[in-house]
């Protein structure tokens, strides 16, 4: 599971797909993996979003180190 958008799921490391995998299916399994619409609906879910998959995303670049601290612990 990736779910930024402008990449193909193959881009994204296994830590990413590992660690978001749960999240994607909780939040926003009605979108397809690579595309817009599930880059907005993760983010809109970021409050939510287990502290795994947000590290793994702040790892990989694709969210800033801010999101960090709106994550609940």
């Amino acid at each position: 599971m990736a779910f930024a958008a402008g990449s193909t799921a193959d881009a994204y490391s296994a830590r990413v797909n590992s660690a978001c995998e749960r999240d994607y299916y909780r939040f926003c399994a009605k979108y397809s993996i690579g595309t817009p619409e599930l880059r907005s609906c993760m983010l809109a879910s970021r409050r939510s979003l287990s502290r795994r998959c947000v590290d793994a995303l702040v790892a990989a670049g694709e969210v800033p180190k801010r999101y960090l601290t709106s994550v609940k612990r």
